[in-house]
């Protein structure tokens, strides 16, 4: 039986003692639960274990975003009987001079854990002086994420931590459960889902929309002009062999970007490779348009099709582009709708249902793909007084975007009802404790079954909420809407089948 006198104003309840016993004695787990059913507190238990066991052992807590880590770092604060200075908060806007001492001395670090991968590679620190080490949000634990690599190099050292790995949403797919297993080194999966007994009573309803939107007419026809473009240049990639299709919905961005790795060793082998390269350009390019469109308008996409016009040193694809009279058809389409009023019918369906939302005293979380799309919703909603503040995180390359003080700052204000609506980016989306949430709208529908339940998991925390995605009839919207609900059902019967078993178990099941 675990001991949790030393938390403080924290009585366990029983499914989480039964998940940090598991972890206790079966050594690297994950723990796979639903949204808000406190995964965080099977940590804190572990994490209270470990550190009566010997006052020597330290630990580890990441988590995948600075406000996240954050929140961890408070929640252990407030939870656990450790003395100042026994935990810091570590992220990559601490100085590696500054970062030292607290990897020496600290007993519990929360970090980021791309913070931490670079201080392990510049040998700052041996992950072998960790008893434990958490990975919160562990479903990122895949590729060449750094949790793969802390994880991985954990495994290596001796005496290696106890590792944990935490998350609502693994996978609907099976290889890619047992690629997260791998990485941790887990042996041990505790699986709780919303239809087990000892949970049901803590769930909160959360009641999900579909609102399909019909495009008007004039979007409808700049649409397929753009999509046109994209079709007669996936075939001549096609033709040139570095396509399986051309049909418009079977290539994504993601497979142009693999062809380009696949072109570039070919440059002088194959007399075709720089026309495909080109096209590869152009062809991301138009699908950039498309999204523009989708995302943020017809501002942006006018000022996104003149800038190929316009540009100092055009490339051949952007000649080509700019050629094109369908492009050309498409940017005068754009400034007479403009000059109307016209927008994409999104905006005008968002601005009314927070309208709604806020009138009935509720608070709003806004799921948007890009931070200009972002920036044009805050505009809008608080043009109509609706008080709204943005929510995003900051770019690697030139150090755009918000601080970690900024975040921190608008999701106490936003946690305090100063604004009634949140609007995010994909830093929203993961394990923010936003328990006063009662609408949260994605602008976009996504693909992919993980962000769906992390996205929706901002709603019902602590009471019943409502989740509205806006999908756009014709667009890709509404092959994601239908991709993303089937990978969650598959994912449910995935977890079905992965009940507190081994890895030995379920390869052996297959």
């Amino acid at each position: 039986m675990l001991d949790f006198s030393s938390l403080k104003g924290f009585e366990p309840r029983q499914y989480q003692l039964d998940a940090a016993t598991s972890v206790i004695e079966k050594g690297n787990t994950l723990v796979v639960m639903p949204t808000a059913l406190g995964k965080t507190y099977v940590a804190l238990l572990v994490l209270a274990k470990k550190l009566a066991d010997n006052k020597n052992n330290r630990a580890l807590f990441l988590a995948p975003t600075k406000p996240l880590a954050s929140q961890q770092f408070n929640k252990i604060k407030e939870t656990l009987e450790l003395l100042d200075g026994d935990v810091c908060l570590l992220t990559g806007e601490l100085s590696p001079e500054e970062r030292i001492p607290l990897l020496e001395n600290t007993r519990v670090i929360c970090a980021t854990p791309q913070a931490i991968e670079n201080d392990v590679l510049a040998g700052r620190v041996n992950l072998n002086v960790f008893s434990l080490i958490v990975f919160d949000e562990v479903h990122r634990a895949v590729g060449d994420y750094s949790y793969s690599f802390i994880a991985q190099q954990a495994t290596k050292v001796v005496p290696s931590p106890l590792l944990l790995g935490l998350t609502a949403s693994p996978s609907s797919e099976r290889e890619k459960i047992k690629e997260i297993c791998n990485n941790i080194g887990a042996k041990n999966v505790f699986v709780r889902s919303e239809t087990d007994a000892d949970v049901q009573k803590y769930i909160q309803p959360v009641r999900v929309e579909w609102e399909f939107i019909n495009l008007p007419t004039e979007i409808k026809e700049m649409r397929h002009d753009l999509e046109d473009i994209l079709r007669e240049t996936f075939r001549e990639i096609k033709q040139l062999g570095f396509l399986q299709s051309a049909e418009v919905a079977s290539v994504n961005k993601r497979d142009l970007l693999v062809m380009r790795s696949t072109i570039m060793p070919q440059l002088r082998s194959n007399p075709g490779g720089f026309r495909a390269l080109s096209l590869q350009a152009k062809a991301l390019s138009v699908m950039h348009a498309l999204d523009v469109l989708d995302s943020q308008g017809l501002s942006s996409l006018h000022a996104f099709l003149t800038s190929i016009l316009t540009r100092e040193k055009p490339t051949k694809a952007s000649r080509e582009l700019a050629a094109d009279f369908r492009l050309q058809k498409t940017i005068v389409k754009c400034e007479n709708l403009i000059k109307q009023g016209v927008d994409h019918p999104k905006f005008s369906v968002l601005e009314a249902m927070v309208q709604h939302a806020v009138q009935s005293d509720q608070s709003v979380i806004i799921f948007a793909h890009y931070r200009d799309t972002v920036e044009k919703i805050v505009k809008m909603l608080n043009e109509k007084n609706l008080t709204a503040a943005a929510l995003v995180g900051r770019a690697l390359k030139n150090g755009s975007g918000m601080t970690q003080k900024k975040q921190l700052a608008v999701i106490e204000k936003f946690k305090d009802r100063q604004f009634r609506v949140l609007v995010c980016t994909s830093v929203g989306e993961e394990g923010l404790d936003l328990t006063t949430v009662d609408l949260v709208v994605f602008f976009e529908a996504v693909p992919s079954e993980i962000r769906l339940i992390q996205r929706r998991g901002r709603a019902g925390r602590t009471k019943s909420g409502k989740v509205v995605v806006l999908v756009a009839k014709g667009t890709k919207d509404e092959a994601f809407h239908w991709i993303s609900r089937r990978k969650e059902k598959q994912m449910a019967h995935t977890l079905k089948t992965l009940p507190q078993l081994t890895i030995g178990e379920f390869e052996e099941d297959e």
